[in-house]
């Protein structure tokens, strides 16, 4: 799919940086990275395979070694390539692939477990083409991490000069006269009654489990990005003027016994 002025990631050199310093140990690690590891381990078995779908630098791969299983077998994979090479150098002995979630380059069933953090809610809507591939490549289970809304809303966060680009945009310049939008990203919020609906029509098999992320001490990430970086006020995830509610989607497939042999 195109990204040529939804994707920001290519752009933004203060988030890139704070990428690699997680990968390389540098920086603490992410709370969803912890909470990731909660989430599946009551159903991880060694020698499970795992496929990190938007793994950004690795740094989840730190968390699942150091928490979950210091052998396990992960391949990430990121539609930005300046991630993916500091992956590389992080984790070398490790498969990492510029890849684009809406055409994974893996066969059907080639995973035991699919994760997928903090991406969905920052695709295009609707997210199902994203989530056909997720299904897809998993044998067992996919786990997503994303932000639920009371309603459905579509957000578009503009970016401009004071949001560390490598080519600032002027703010005055970010809408166009015919309301062209010069560079933003998504940060959509579905209700979960909105996942339910559409995982069922995409599969009614399909076992679907919510988890409410409030697995998280206290932070304050704008110490490492910019001013709209998610903090925690009172009992509240933050980001800007926008209230977080992240939830973790835990999606059970029921694979016939001969597909998985």
């Amino acid at each position: 799919m195109s990204n040529e002025n939804w994707y920001i990631w290519n752009h933004d050199k203060t988030y890139q940086d704070t990428m690699e310093k997680r990968a390389k140990g540098e920086l603490p690690e992410m709370e969803s990275a912890k909470a990731l590891c909660d989430v599946i381990k009551p159903f991880y078995q060694p020698g499970m395979t795992l496929a990190d779908i938007g793994c950004g630098g690795g740094h989840y791969l730190r968390s699942l070694r150091t928490r979950l299983d210091p052998a396990i077998t992960y391949t990430g994979v990121d539609a930005t390539p300046a991630y993916i090479q500091m992956a590389r150098e992080a984790f070398p002995e490790v498969p990492f692939h510029v890849g684009d979630i809406y055409e994974l380059p893996f066969a059907n069933l080639s995973f035991d477990l699919v994760t997928c953090c903090n991406v969905i809610s920052f695709l295009p809507p609707p997210p199902v083409k994203a989530l056909e591939e997720l299904l897809r490549i998993a044998r067992h289970h996919v786990i997503l991490r994303v932000t639920i809304g009371e309603r459905n809303y579509i957000i578009k966060e503009l970016h401009a000069k004071q949001n560390g680009l490598s080519e600032p945009v002027p703010e005055h310049q970010l809408v166009t006269a015919d309301a062209h939008l010069t560079l933003f990203h998504y940060h959509n919020m579905y209700t979960e009654s909105y996942y339910r609906e559409l995982l069922a029509s995409l599969d009614p098999s399909l076992e679907v489990t919510f988890v409410v992320d409030d697995m998280w001490q206290t932070f304050d990430n704008r110490d490492y990005s910019n001013a709209a970086g998610t903090r925690v006020v009172g009992q509240q995830q933050v980001s800007g003027n926008l209230l977080l509610d992240w939830r973790f989607i835990i999606i059970s497939k029921q694979v016939p016994r001969a597909a998985t042999q």
